[in-house]
Parts: structure tokens; sequence; C-alpha cells
């Protein structure tokens, strides 16, 4: 038994370790796993694997056009599909977008994680992202979505 014990308090200290030099470790690479799967389908206009990523309660803040919070799933994918249709524009093959997140961070805290970037897709403009993912049931969900842009000085 005590054979039994020492190996058990010598697994918990080897796994405190771990995390300790590997800070966010499987956590982080989940989440990094999550967005890659999340920015792909919005590329793609893949309107199931997208509607997927959220959780039914998720809010969301646009960055024009919709000046409103939606709030939970029926609010967010009926402004999203109108999202969708103005990006589609009539074509039929993706992808449609090819979004490329700069200056990702990711900040976890127990089973909550943010992610925030930013996208050069908009001349003139920086547009900030805000992911806020929590994770239930075994994987992540984004809770809540927050969109906004900044309006770049011109050259001089």
């Amino acid at each position: 038994m005590k054979n039994l014990c020492a190996l058990f308090l010598m697994a918990v200290l080897a796994s405190s370790a771990f995390a300790q030099a590997n800070p966010g470790g499987t956590a982080e690479l989940e989440v990094r796993k999550t967005l890659a799967d999340f920015i792909q389908a919005f590329d793609n206009l893949d309107w199931e694997q997208f509607r997927a990523a959220f959780a039914d309660d998720a809010t969301v803040f646009y960055p024009r056009a919709f000046p409103n919070r939606a709030d939970g799933r029926a609010e967010f994918e009926r402004t999203f599909r109108r999202v969708f249709e103005e990006i589609r524009a009539g074509r039929s093959k993706g992808p449609f977008m090819d979004l490329q997140p700069r200056d990702l961070k990711i900040k976890i805290a127990a089973d909550v994680a943010i992610a925030t970037f930013h996208l050069d897709d908009r001349p003139g403009f920086l547009n900030r992202r805000t992911i806020v993912l929590q994770k239930g049931l075994g994987a992540w969900k984004i809770i809540h979505l927050h969109a906004s842009e900044v309006r770049l000085a011109p050259a001089p």
C-alpha cells in the first residue's frame, strides 16, 4: 500500500511539473485546433461546421452594419446567415475568404480561453477579434465573439 501511495504521489508531482513546464499545454493545442477549424469553416462558408463552433447561449458583437449584440443561437445565426449570403455573393465554390489571424494570443483560465488577434482583410482598417471559448462535455465552444475595427491613419 505504501508503494502504491508513493507511486500515486510521484505521478501527481510529475504531472504538476509537466503542467508548469508546459503552460497551456493540451488545452492551448485544443483551443488552437478549435480556432483553426472555425476559421476554415468561415473561409469555406461551411454553415454546419461554423454554427457547431458556438454554444447555444453565445453572444456576438459584429464590427459594422449590425450594431446590436446578438444574444443566443437564434439571433447570431440569423445575422451570420445574412453575412454568409453577402460574402458568397452568388458564388458556389469556396474558399470564399482567406482569413489569416495575426498576432494570435491565447489566455487560458481553467475551462475558459480568450483568444485575441487581428485581421488585415479590409484595406484601411485593422480588424480586431476576441473569441471567448469554454470547455464543456469535452469540446471547446465559442461563448462570445467580439469583432471591431479601427480606421488606420493614412501613410504620410
